[in-house]
């Protein structure tokens, strides 16, 4: 039938048309969402105690974007200097949003619709009780109300972490807005305090018969007003409801103190944690600073206690429990795919989780080490590791390579990290020390171990020319996509030599066309003046076009002289090129975007 070819947006519409339609066109929910409010929790038991549905599941997205209780990131205003940073380092950086590539099946353009069928389905499992009966619409007070705390104001108007302009709304809406954000507060403290949703989590993890993937996220909320899953709780909001955006996980951003503290307690006692509050990322592109960077951004020690760095721990709450329960539930489920995103808003898992073994660590290996376990996507907060001795100590561990050399079935790997890069240069390195800095690949990426890898990506990375094209040569002829973005090139090479290195000595052109691997490369994010948290941009077409066609190469090759003078590469982007302008936070968005064509280092 027609209805066969409609999308889930149109599939909802129509059966809400008439009663013979609601039976005859097919509800389809292929996925669930849980996290620490009672809304959430009752409408994701009601889909696993439904005979209808449950069978349907293939994916649970667990929503680790907890409401504020207090303010989660300093204020910053003009006066703000970096005498400024005092003992409030142990609060962490927050975090921001994730996510996964433009083609991931998490993305697609249904996120807004996963729930809306439940409105039709009420008669089947009663009208649920959890409600804030606390929403007045005739309430049009014209001063903020004085019993509400000044953070929450702030943070409702501010636009929210990497925020660029302030959102503006009305007091009435303001001070209608704290008794049901109050009343939410309440709700989530009791549901984390008794478990409840990771409990319910272990119930779903029975009842989903053919569930495969399990997803944790810092993102669902989005930007204001633009969530990036519409999940029962924020279908529920009032319509003009404004809160702060909830950012959990520290991240990477302008308006934090950057707190790098280690994973593994200290046996209750206090562990010392580095920490940078300055300016400096608002520098990176000048070349003053490019030369003098490791002068103007020194890290400073501090001192954490064992209780704070337990709260500090707590951010990743819930990938400690998730990965808690998968291990200990190993007999209930057949959960063969885990996505662990934030890298979209600058955030992601600890790293340090891979310095030193730690249950959450174990709990990772016990999934991965699953015969059939065939895809991760790992999204990981580095902060500022390769500022560490000789640089990445999480890396040099060599705890990361061991997990996923446990994958032996996987066929799709995706590593991306914080770490900043800037037109093929990796930021807070000195360039006379990249080459001690860097490390093999290998060293984090056993490929010898999947043969039967079709996806490989990595993000945010420093690489040498000759290590990365190795490792793409050595590549299994099974592979079918390929990413590579915002890379840190140690020493003379860049873009520019990575894809005629690419062109020129793997084998990808000869093969027939529906083997040829594709080629993603995100060459513009954060870094960019116009472009706000959760934008990057792509050059996919042109790529392609050089690779496997007769297009030119993009890139522009480095004179010697630029980068004998400054230790680097310098400016490689492909200045006047068009590229595709996506949105981790909308995978909907689509939009062309020309590179500036002046020379970027003389702003």
């Amino acid at each position: 039938m027609i209805f066969s070819y409609l999308d889930r947006g149109d599939m909802i519409s129509l059966r809400a048309t008439c009663s013979t339609l609601e039976r005859v066109v097919p509800c389809n929910i292929d996925r669930v969402f849980i996290s620490a409010n009672s809304l959430n929790i009752q409408v994701f038991r009601a889909i696993a105690d439904s005979e209808l549905h449950r069978h349907k599941i293939t994916e649970i997205i667990w929503d680790d974007a907890r409401l504020p209780e207090v303010p989660e990131y300093e204020e910053v205003t003009s006066s703000d200097d970096d005498d400024d940073d005092d003992d409030n380092g142990g609060n962490g950086g927050n975090d921001d949003n994730n996510n996964d590539d433009d083609d991931d099946d998490n993305n697609d353009d249904d996120n807004n619709n996963d729930y809306e069928y439940y409105e039709e389905e009420e008669d089947h499992y009663g009208k649920y009780d959890y409600v804030y009966d606390c929403w007045d619409d005739d309430d049009d007070n014209e001063s903020l109300c004085s019993s509400m705390p000044e953070w929450f104001t702030r943070r409702c108007l501010d636009g929210g972490p990497g925020g660029q302009q302030q959102v503006p709304y009305s007091n009435s809406i303001i001070n209608r807005s704290w008794p049901y954000y109050e009343a939410l507060l309440i709700d989530q403290r009791k549901n984390m305090q008794l478990n409840a949703d990771i409990e319910a989590f272990k119930y779903g993890l029975q009842r989903f018969t053919h569930l495969k993937r399990v997803t944790i996220t810092p993102c669902t909320h989005g930007r204001q007003s633009q969530p990036l899953f519409r999940t029962p709780m924020i279908m529920a909001f009032p319509f003009d409801f404004v809160y702060p955006s909830p950012r959990p996980w520290p991240y990477t951003g302008f308006d934090v103190t950057h707190v790098d503290a280690p994973w593994a307690p200290n046996n209750g006692h206090s562990v010392e944690y580095a920490y940078r509050h300055c300016q400096c990322r608002f520098l990176s592109f000048t070349a003053f600073h490019m030369k003098y960077k490791d002068k103007r951004c020194q890290c400073q020690l501090g001192e954490m206690s064992a209780s704070v760095h337990d709260e500090y721990r707590s951010y990743w709450r819930g990938f400690s429990l998730v990965t808690r329960a998968l291990a200990e539930c190993e007999q209930d489920h057949h959960v063969t795919e885990l996505t662990i995103g934030g890298r979209g808003i600058w955030t992601g898992v600890n790293c340090h989780v891979f310095d030193q073994k730690c249950q959450e660590y174990d709990d990772l290996v016990s999934l991965l080490q699953r015969p059939g376990f065939r895809r991760l996507d790992l999204d990981l907060n580095t902060f500022m590791i390769q500022r560490d001795d000789d640089g990445w100590k999480s890396y040099r561990s060599g705890l990361l390579g061991k997990a996923l050399a446990q994958a032996k079935d996987l066929r799709h790997i995706s590593l991306r990290t914080t770490t900043d890069t800037s037109d093929g240069t990796c930021l807070y390195i000195d360039p006379k020390d990249e080459f001690k800095k860097t490390f093999p690949l290998e060293m984090i990426l056993p490929f010898d171990q999947w043969p039967n890898l079709q996806h490989f990506g990595i993000s945010n990375m420093l690489v040498t020319n000759s290590n990365l094209v190795a490792l793409l040569v050595a590549l299994p002829k099974s592979l079918r996509s390929v990413e590579l973005s915002n890379l840190g090139f140690a020493g003379i090479g860049g873009w520019w030599e990575l894809l005629n290195e690419m062109r020129t000595k793997l084998d990808w052109r000869m093969r027939p066309v529906r083997e040829r691997p594709e080629v993603h490369m995100t060459v513009a994010d954060l870094y960019f003046d116009d472009l706000e948290i959760g934008y990057y941009v792509h050059i996919d077409d042109t790529v392609a076009s050089f690779m496997y066609g007769f297009g030119g190469n993009p890139f522009r090759k480095q004179p010697v002289e630029m980068v004998e003078a400054h230790g680097e590469c310098m400016d490689s982007l492909p200045r006047g090129t068009v590229g595709t302008k996506r949105d981790f936070l909308d995978p909907s968005f689509s939009a062309r975007y020309g590179f500036p064509v002046e020379n970027r280092i003389n702003r």
